[in-house]
């Protein structure tokens, strides 16, 4: 009988085990994921970091170029990103952001952004 505990006592300690370590591995992805106020962007960065950015207009370099930006709900968001094209001429890409919605850029050759939040 005593063979029988032990292995529910070991498959136990696994699988609260596997479930401590999923939780670990979860927390810090909920706390970024988590959203910004009202009236704000998120912003994520080629460098795997993301900031709130509150009203008025920001200028990212190519050091920590932006991948992707997120408008909060009630709020305006226009950004610009540059880029060189494959024939050397500097290219702009715009998006007009509102209520929640979300836009890309591409991160190779990104020359730099400006974010501006309404």
């Amino acid at each position: 009988m005593t063979l029988p505990v032990r292995r529910l006592v070991v498959g136990s300690s696994v699988v609260a085990a596997a479930a401590l370590g999923s939780l670990v591995v979860l927390a810090p992805e909920a706390a970024a994921n988590a959203p910004c106020p009202d009236g704000t962007a998120r912003v994520f960065l080629g460098n795997s970091t993301n900031t709130c950015q509150g009203g008025g207009t920001v200028d990212y370099d190519p050091s920590a170029p932006v991948s992707k930006v997120c408008s909060m709900p009630n709020t305006d968001v226009t950004a610009e990103a540059t880029f060189k094209n494959s024939r050397g001429k500097v290219v702009t890409q715009k998006l007009d952001l509102s209520d929640g919605r979300c836009g890309r850029f591409e991160i190779a050759g990104q020359l730099g952004a400006t974010v501006t939040v309404k």
